[in-house]
């Protein structure tokens, strides 16, 4: 029966016009998820602060006269002003006498830290909740939140996804969304935004994996690689019409509403998206199946019998089962580690996600300190991407795994560093394109690494190996924005220094690792007896 409905996946993907229809209803959330995530830059425009003095605005003085009194700015303003002390002077006098008297009385005085702050514009959350100065890892917190709740939601939803369904996994999580979303908008408390943050997060990953597994089980061959291919397209999409929308409308708020409303839309998914065939089948609920593949395709026909009911009963059983489910999967994750040859391609696989995801964020997130346009530098983020996605087809196709993934981590770690070499100021547009190239690298090298990660492990555990290590590189996710944010602020270099470092440590670690490419898969752990370890005689061989 399993051996039909595969039959008929096999058929349903070779109309292209089914194929097409699934790809508009998985691809979107992909467009939203990079935009949620990416707003962050938007979100966090600094504009020049300093500290205000109430009293003296309350006389009427303008912020060049306060400054003029309160701190080094005397009769000048640079650019950028990023003031976090003041003079300790009696500006109670200053505001009783007058402007001209009190410049013709500024006495030496101590600095102290701001009371208060004013801001060249109230665009952004910065100068929302005042987070500059002591306050700044406040603001790297914002994209921490959503990259956590996107680490708890892979967590969350893949398992709900098992065990009540890809589409209700789907659902819930799109409920999710169009809460928190347009909420996020709406709040006046930090601590309530990032609440939100995080939910956002939980959302995104739900929708993203769901929808992402419903079409790897509806689909089959060559569809199901180029389907995959161009959902991570939507990502890209996602970060050119952030920006083009973000051009447009600078107030934070109104950004977020304007950017959030269109999550109602995923409601049409909801209606439409069918249930996974492949998961009805393996729940037992044969007759589910066979109903949702013959919407699907007319012409797939099922004939009921009598081993169905029995099935059905086995499977009323497994609910019994669910408790050992923990077990079952801490079972599977220390299989990871149960020789030295899995603890080692294990511990690659995770420092390789962990430094695609630093990367990849570090790149997104770091136009500020590289002096490059915002609205520009998303954009040819999401050009780069998209570009990079597509050259990964050839390379897999010519090139090995590890050649592939040695070589553009190799090549994404010398052209970051290279950045150290440029000051921005005099070299900016170079130094974008340098930027942009190692952001092709490390986007591409993310594809490339998932099927090289994949075919490490044998079958039996082929799903945790993978799913585990992109976990681990949602902690690189969630680290990139204080990388930027506290060590951006220090030297505008260190970030991408950092990043340059590791790229060139994991190159030269997957080197040890053996060459899959055409290679016949394990599919049990007795299998990888057969298969060639991790050693360093494997750096000479390609």
């Amino acid at each position: 029966m399993v051996d039909d409905l595969d039959k008929c996946i096999d058929n349903y993907s070779k109309e292209w016009r089914q194929a097409f229809l699934l790809l508009l209803l998985v691809g979107t959330p992909g467009i939203f998820n990079a935009i949620q995530i990416s707003t962050y830059v938007f979100l966090v425009d600094k504009p020049s602060y300093w500290c205000d003095v109430p009293v003296l605005k309350a006389a009427g003085w303008s912020n060049q006269m306060i400054l003029n009194v309160s701190t080094q700015y005397t009769n000048y303003l640079p650019e950028k002003i990023e003031e976090c002390s003041y003079y300790n002077r009696n500006y109670q006098i200053f505001a009783k006498n007058g402007y001209n008297w009190s410049m013709q009385h500024l006495n030496n005085a101590n600095l102290i830290k701001c009371q208060y702050y004013d801001y060249s514009s109230r665009e952004s959350v910065v100068s929302e909740w005042n987070l500059v100065c002591d306050n700044v890892a406040l603001k790297s917190n914002i994209q921490a939140a959503i990259a956590f709740g996107k680490f708890v939601g892979g967590f969350i939803f893949g398992s709900i996804s098992d065990t009540y369904g890809r589409k209700f996994a789907f659902n819930l999580a799109v409920f999710i969304y169009m809460f928190s979303g347009p909420s996020a908008a709406l709040v006046d408390s930090y601590i309530f935004f990032l609440i939100i943050r995080f939910l956002i997060g939980v959302a995104g990953s739900g929708v993203y994996e769901s929808s992402y597994t419903i079409a790897t089980e509806l689909t089959s061959g060559k569809t199901r690689t180029l389907l995959c291919l161009l959902m991570n397209l939507s990502y890209p999409i996602g970060y050119v019409l952030l920006s083009i929308v973000a051009y447009y409308t600078r107030l934070w708020r109104k950004l977020l509403l304007t950017l959030s409303l269109p999550l109602f839309g995923l409601l049409i998914q909801c209606w439409y998206l069918p249930e996974s065939p492949k998961w009805l089948m393996s729940q037992g609920r044969k007759r589910q199946a066979w109903d949702v593949m013959t919407k699907l395709l007319p012409s797939a026909s099922y004939v009921e019998n009598n081993e169905d009911n029995n099935h059905q009963i086995d499977i009323s059983q497994k609910s019994k089962k669910t408790s050992g489910k923990c077990m079952e999967f801490l079972s599977t994750f220390t299989s990871l580690f149960s020789t030295w040859d899995l603890s080692a391609k294990t511990l690659i696989c995770f420092t390789c996600g962990f430094v695609c995801g630093l990367s990849y964020y570090v790149i997104a997130l770091n136009g500020d300190n590289i002096s490059a346009d915002r609205y520009v530098y998303i954009a040819l983020n999401g050009v780069v991407e998209g570009i990079a996605y597509v050259a990964t087809v050839p390379l897999l196709v010519y090139v090995g795994r590890k050649k592939a993934v040695s070589g553009l981590f190799f090549i994404s770690g010398i052209l970051q560093l290279s950045l150290f070499t440029m000051p921005p100021e005099e070299q900016p547009y170079f130094l974008l394109f340098m930027a942009m190239l190692g952001k092709f690298c490390v986007s591409a090298v993310f594809s490339v690494c998932l099927l090289f990660i994949s075919e490490l492990y044998p079958t039996a555990i082929r799903n945790t190996g993978l799913g585990t290590s992109l976990t681990i590189s949602q902690i690189g996710t969630i680290i990139a924005p204080y990388v930027v944010e506290l060590l951006g602020a220090k030297a505008w270099y260190i970030p991408s220094t950092v990043c340059g470092i590791l790229c060139i440590f994991v190159a030269s670690l997957v080197l040890m690792l053996p060459e899959t490419k055409g290679t016949v898969l394990p599919d049990t752990l007795e299998d990888m007896k057969n298969i060639k370890s991790v050693k360093m005689s494997n750096c000479f061989i390609f």
